[in-house]
């Protein structure tokens, strides 16, 4: 999307919001019972293409927040994977709903968590373990075994003729050493992707919201599960984490995701389009781990859905917890013209001291600085 696009975007948003603060001034003014039935109530302002319901909070006098309704459509191209989450949804007689209140009644992922399993969307057996490396000898192993997808033990999904084209493009481009890698630019690594990292990551489970947090960027997803829908086509915008609800089914939270953005998988992965939507049905299975059955949907690149099953061992290492790390402190990667990456080194031409990188353009302004002071000293004493 566009600069342009997503000004319009956040203009929509702009008079949404001046319309639902209205609504919020109008319902206020009735007295709390406008608010009795909380989550469940439908709003003024609200319509059938963009319903918003009043999620209540559980301080006194807090004022509900206008949120979209459950019954919010969603685009086509996410209703495959919607109505499946919906069919799951209603087995589970809606979900376990949990108040602050019963809050020791839910599952506890507290602590330090790292993937295990490799790059690879399927993990070993159901492919080969040289299929989850990344880098040119796993692109090329890839290469010798694959000539179209699905590929038995090796890459599991059902590509349309054009990604498959595109993915053997880009294992031959890494199988000769050109590759590159979005997290060398310091962006984040986005959803899906964000399953597969290998870093160390969080699942902080509350009543109303789940967050998934990782050390890469600093990177989280939220997963509501207050009732609310996605937000309306309307207002939507292409989102690197997606746009996620959820519900508990006993102990396994149910996720719904769409409105991403179209990037690649892994670096030894296929990419997958701004049209893609995941089914994740998140669980802890004992109590060192926490497995992920995620199903991926894509009608621009993908046949029919391809499930992957993402496991995340606790860490137990002295002192393991998340850190904030910037990547722009040691961040000298530059894009060559072939679309792969090489490292500006020490010595060479905008390089970056990753110990002095806060300090990098203060120091220059302030040695500019000095020499206007000296130029202005010489002027002075001059005269």
């Amino acid at each position: 999307m566009d600069r342009g696009h997503a000004a319009v975007g956040r203009g929509r948003k702009a008079l949404a919001g001046t319309l639902v603060g209205a609504a919020l001034l109008a319902q206020a003014a009735a007295g709390p019972a406008a608010y009795a039935a909380g989550a469940a109530a439908p709003i003024e302002g609200s319509s059938p293409e963009r319903p918003l319901i009043l999620i209540p909070y559980s301080v006194p006098g807090a004022t509900p927040s206008p949120q979209p309704a459950p019954d919010t459509p969603v685009a086509p191209q996410y209703q495959e994977s919607y109505k499946v989450w919906l069919e799951m949804k209603a087995k589970a007689n809606g979900g376990t709903k949990y108040t602050r209140a019963d809050y020791a009644k839910m599952p506890d992922w507290s602590g330090v968590w790292t993937r295990v399993g490799g790059f690879n969307w399927n993990s070993p057996p159901v492919v080969e373990r040289e299929a989850t490396g990344i880098g040119p000898a796993a692109a090329q192993a890839m290469l010798d075994h694959c000539k179209s997808f699905p590929c038995k033990g090796w890459l599991e999904a059902d590509l349309t003729p054009e990604y498959a084209e595109r993915y053997l493009n880009k294992l031959t481009a890494v199988a000769h050493g050109f590759e590159w890698d979005q997290l060398s630019d310091c962006l984040p690594s986005g959803f899906p992707r964000f399953l597969l990292n290998p870093f160390f990551r969080e699942f902080t489970v509350t009543p109303s919201e789940t967050w998934l947090s990782q050390e890469t960027q600093g990177e989280y997803r939220r997963i509501y599960t207050d009732g609310r829908g996605h937000v309306a086509e309307e207002d939507g915008l292409p989102l690197w984490e997606g746009d996620s609800i959820g519900f508990w089914d006993g102990d396994t939270l149910v996720v719904h995701t769409i409105r991403v953005r179209a990037e690649e998988l892994q670096r030894n992965m296929p990419s997958v389009s701004d049209q893609a939507s995941v089914i994740e049905r998140i669980r802890m299975v004992d109590p060192n781990t926490i497995e992920n059955v995620a199903t991926l949907y894509d009608p621009k690149v993908l046949k029919k859905p391809w499930t992957g099953v993402h496991r995340y061992v606790r860490v137990t290492s002295p002192v393991a917890r998340l850190d904030m790390w910037s990547c722009a402190e040691n961040n000298n990667v530059v894009p060559t013209p072939e679309g792969g990456s090489t490292f500006i080194l020490p010595g060479e031409p905008g390089y970056k001291d990753p110990d002095n990188i806060q300090n990098l353009w203060t120091e220059r302004a302030i040695a500019y600085g000095a020499k206007l002071r000296a130029e202005a000293a010489q002027k002075a004493g001059a005269k």
